[in-house]
Formats: C-alpha cells, sequence, structure tokens
C-alpha cells in the first residue's frame, strides 16, 4: 500500500476532530464558571458528555476523572486499526503508557496496604479496570498477601520480568521509587523499538518528537530529583533515561560518574535548551525551610510550563509538515491529551474553589 492510503482516511477525520477541538472554548469556558457544577455543566454536548454523567451521577469528582482513562483508551483503539501495521504497533507502545500509569497506582495501593498497613478501601475504585493492552488483573495486585501475587497478576505481560527483581523486603527497605524508574525505562526502552520499526519518513518525525520529549523528561528528572530531592549522583544515574541529546550526550561524557554530576547534566541542558537556564539556576539545592522549597516549586512549575508550551508547538508543527505520514495522528493524541489533563486539571482546582486568575497560572495561561 501507497503511503496516501495508509494515512489519507484516517488523516482527513482527525484532521476535522483537531479543527473542533481548536476551536473550542470549553477550557475557557470551564475556567470563568463560577462553581465546580456549573464547570461540569460546561462539558455536556461534548465528547466528555460521559465526565458530566457520571459526576451528576454520583457526586464523585475521581469516578469522573477516572472516565477520562477510559476515553482515552477507546480512542486508541478506534484508530489504531486503521494505521498500517508498524504504525499501529507504535501507536500500542504509546497506549502502553496509560496502561503503566494504572499499572503504578495498583502497585502503589498495595504498598499502601500490606507495608505501610493503611487501607484502601476508598482508593481501589479509582484503578481502571478496563482493559488497555494487556490483561492484568488489578484487583489481586491490590488485594495481594504477598508480593509473589503481585507478580503473578501479570503474569504474560512485559512487565513480569521488572517486578521479578524485586520482592517484599527489597520494597519494604527502598520504597517504590527503584520499581517505578525501572518501568519508566522498560517503556523508553520499548518505544525507541517501536519507533526504530517505523518506515523511514514516519521514523524521522517519531524520533524528532520523541527524542526531544525524552530531553525534556530528563530535564524535570534533573530539577526534581537532583535539585529539589537532593538526589545523589550514583542515584541519579539510576534515574537519567538513556536516550535522547541529554542522555546520550551524558553517557557520551561520563558527567554520571563524575563528582559533580548535577552540574554537568546543567551545562548539557544550557547547550541545547538555553531557554530555561535561569528557572534552573533559581532553583536553589541545599536550603529546605519552607519558603525556599516554596519558590523552588515555583520555578519548577515555570519549567513545566516552557516545556508544555515546547511540545505544543512542536507537535502543532507536525500538522503542517507532511500530509500523508503519522504527524497528523501523533499530533491528534497529544492535543487530545492536552485537553484531557487541563479538563481534570480545572476540575481539581474548582473543587477546592480556586480564583480564576490561580488556575490560569497552574495551567501556564
Amino acid at each position: 500500500m501507497s503511503r496516501v492510503s495508509d494515512y489519507a482516511y484516517i488523516n482527513a477525520r482527525l484532521r476535522a476532530r483537531i479543527g473542533i477541538m481548536r476551536s473550542s472554548d470549553i477550557i475557557e469556558n470551564m475556567i470563568k464558571a463560577p462553581t465546580l457544577v456549573e464547570a461540569v455543566a460546561k462539558l455536556d454536548g461534548t465528547r466528555h458528555q460521559h465526565i458530566a454523567d457520571v459526576y451528576r451521577s454520583t457526586g464523585d469528582l475521581e469516578a469522573a476523572e477516572l472516565s477520562l482513562i477510559e476515553e482515552q483508551v477507546a480512542s486508541y483503539r478506534e484508530i489504531v486499526p486503521f494505521l498500517p501495521p508498524e504504525s499501529s504497533f507504535f501507536m500500542t507502545v504509546l497506549l502502553e503508557k496509560l496502561e503503566m500509569e494504572n499499572l503504578k497506582t495498583a502497585i502503589r495501593l498495595w504498598y499502601s496496604a500490606s507495608i505501610m498497613h493503611h487501607s484502601i478501601s476508598d482508593r481501589a475504585k479509582y484503578v481502571c479496570r478496563t482493559l488497555i493492552v494487556h490483561p492484568i488483573d488489578y484487583d489481586r495486585i491490590m488485594n495481594a498477601s504477598a508480593f509473589g501475587e503481585v507478580e503473578t497478576a501479570v503474569a504474560g505481560t512485559p512487565y513480569k520480568d521488572i517486578l521479578s527483581a524485586f520482592t517484599f523486603e527489597s520494597l519494604s527497605k527502598s520504597g517504590l521509587f527503584p520499581l517505578e524508574i525501572a518501568l519508566d525505562h522498560m517503556w523508553f526502552s520499548h518505544l525507541m523499538e517501536a519507533i526504530r520499526k517505523l518506515p523511514a519518513a514516519d521514523r524521522h518525525l517519531a524520533e524528532n518528537i520523541y527524542n526531544v520529549d525524552i530531553d525534556l523528561k530528563n530535564i524535570l528528572i534533573l530539577v526534581r530529583y537532583g535539585y529539589y530531592y537532593h538526589l545523589e549522583g550514583s542515584m541519579l544515574s539510576e534515574v537519567i533515561i538513556p536516550a535522547g541529546y541529554i542522555g546520550t550526550e551524558a553517557a557520551r561524557r561520563g558527567v554520571l560518574r563524575s563528582d559533580d554530576p548535577i552540574t554537568s547534566l546543567k551545562d548539557i541542558v544550557h547547550r541545547r535548551y538555553p531557554a530555561i537556564t535561569e528557572e534552573i539556576d533559581n532553583i536553589r539545592r541545599t536550603a529546605d525551610d519552607f519558603t525556599t522549597m516554596e519558590e523552588n516549586a515555583r520555578q519548577i512549575m515555570l519549567i513545566e510550563n516552557y516545556l508544555a508550551a515546547w511540545r505544543l508547538k512542536a507537535y502543532q508543527r507536525l500538522l503542517l509538515g507532511k500530509p500523508f505520514s503519522i504527524g497528523v495522528v501523533l499530533s491528534y493524541f497529544f492535543l487530545e491529551r492536552q485537553e484531557d489533563s487541563m479538563i481534570q486539571a480545572v476540575l481539581s482546582a474548582k473543587s477546592y474553589s480556586w480564583s480564576e486568575g490561580k488556575i490560569r497560572e497552574a495551567l501556564g495561561l
């Protein structure tokens, strides 16, 4: 099949949907709504009608937010069958990211119940049970009396080998951080493998997007764990994703084995992304008083807003590129996820009675 026949039908459909999303005032209307109930009402008649319906029937905002995950899964499943095999596999790996985050939530609840001895009865209902990519018994995970049962619940999935490297004793001692980092690295490895299998033109587009996306993830790792949480250099080397410009350059220079990996990483970031150097410099690495922590959190939010704006521009450029490529598909899912995240953020802010100005600041608007 030609690239035109591969993408003509689905791209035409997705461009129409993108046009609707870009012309929609849904986020603006929700921000201006005086109350949570009125903000929810702004979802009526949109593709998010189900969220409004769930909230009205249950009065449970988190149950309504859970329906966003179900919407995203349904959206992927609708579109993937129209793609050529290599692109379909790639999109399934992207969907796997959503599954992995859901799995993390279930494991955190197991950890809370089994190791911290906290009740999770009010939290378990917010884990998505919908089949995403792999069959996972989430209830068995959350109710497991031994860690071996958690492993059994993911048998036959790529997550089994990761979980098998941990034990109840090791997790009791170190917490879930090493396990979650291992899952993240596994997914990024799957992502790069899927990109390599794409046809040349699609591979070039995906590499341009996701290599930089990995860079942005590594920048947040640097500022959050290196500065904000004072992670030691030896542990930081385990967290940094070994891909993208920053991860590849850090490995080439051997900076993660240096005496001051944080300073060396900041130099790499400065060379590639000078626009956020000032915000990184403003983050204080040693003081732990409340005022300093609050200011550091503000600087991190500014960095996150910059990275979010970069992503938006990058995906918008894809729409202006080759019409018969995976670019339109990637742009659609990015814009869809962005809208979903903003809806979730606005609803949460409204539940806490945040002012319109505070909501706009948090969203970077």
